[in-house]
């Protein structure tokens, strides 16, 4: 049994988690550390997208000091997360080089260690894109930072994609994931994204198959289901990703009416713009508000939203509804 710190242990004995996650669209961006404040009393932890991978195995990026200020004060508990996106794309030239050579490895965990602040939970891990060849040095990464956040009694968590079949994103065993990680976010979200076609960004079917297929292997009380609060306005020009808090507004300046398709369960509708027509799928307070039910009906740990500040104040009073939040 590990000798959990303070911070870890009172997350570690909620029941249920609402976890969200902290980042910033553009410099100044405080959407994030507003809804920390105004909901904290629904979050139990979130995870700060702080720290790069570079090609050269370093980390850049800071903590956000005000989320952890915020976090203090109302008792949510701080996960520092290392991700690999280039702010383009989840690179996997970095992840290469740290998971070639157990020296490289060890660099790494020592480096991620050291940018840790004081009373955080733990490390939230989202190395996302890593290629089928490393899948077993992977794992073996995460086992080493395990044992490492363990000795210092912190949390091992991760986030990683959503899959149906062994076929899919086959870097990520799911199996000696859910052995060696403490708290697991799957990543049901992007099922449609924007650099491809138009559709749902997590359709129900395609949810349950990607639930189906984790609790084969991942402990359900490990698992937090991925919440989605973002659409995608898809054109033949480019696609832009909308916060469901300012979807309302785009409905009613264009005049556009809104659809439900019943297979994926989930909003959407077309509106035009100079002759251009848009596609836009979404999430809402009623598609949020079914998909909070897979966390009862499958028994999970709780829900990780991407991201904090894109949703509305109706979305968290759902939450409370259909989740009952009990500490």
């Amino acid at each position: 049994m590990t000798n959990w710190t303070p911070t870890a242990r009172r997350l570690m004995n909620h029941r249920l988690w609402v976890l969200g996650y902290v980042s910033e669209d553009f410099p100044g961006d405080t959407r994030a550390l507003t809804s920390l404040r105004q909901q904290g009393s629904h979050i139990d932890v979130y995870a700060d997208f702080a720290f790069m991978l570079q090609p050269d195995g370093k980390f850049t990026g800071q903590v956000n000091k005000v989320a952890l200020q915020e976090a203090n004060t109302h008792d949510i508990a701080p996960l520092i997360l290392f991700h690999n996106f280039n702010g383009k794309i989840f690179d996997p030239l970095p992840l290469r080089s740290i998971l070639s050579s157990t020296v490289s490895q060890r660099n790494c965990i020592r480096q991620m260690i050291n940018l840790l602040p004081p009373n955080v939970a733990g490390v939230q891990v989202d190395f996302e894109s890593v290629e089928a060849p490393y899948r077993t040095q992977f794992l073996t990464f995460l086992d080493s930072l395990s044992v490492t956040l363990h000795e210092r009694g912190l949390l091992l968590t991760i986030a990683i994609p959503a899959k149906r079949s062994e076929w899919e994103a086959p870097g990520y065993d799911f199996a000696g994931i859910g052995r060696v990680c403490d708290s697991i976010t799957i990543m049901t979200y992007d099922e449609h994204y924007s650099g491809g076609e138009a559709g749902p960004i997590a359709s129900l079917p395609w949810m349950t198959e990607a639930l189906d297929y984790a609790v084969r292997y991942i402990p359900r009380d490990k698992i937090l289901l991925g919440i989605p609060v973002y659409g995608y306005d898809w054109s033949s020009e480019s696609t832009g990703m909308l916060p469901m808090r300012d979807i309302p507004e785009l409905i009613a300046r264009t005049n556009a009416r809104t659809l439900w398709s019943d297979p994926a369960v989930e909003p959407y509708f077309y509106y035009w713009q100079k002759r251009v027509k848009h596609t836009v799928w979404y999430e809402n307070e009623l598609s949020a508000k079914i998909r909070f039910a897979f966390v009862k009906s499958y028994r999970l740990r709780g829900i990780a939203i991407w991201r904090l500040g894109y949703e509305t104040s109706r979305f968290w009073q759902e939450l409370t509804t259909k989740l009952k939040k009990k500490g």
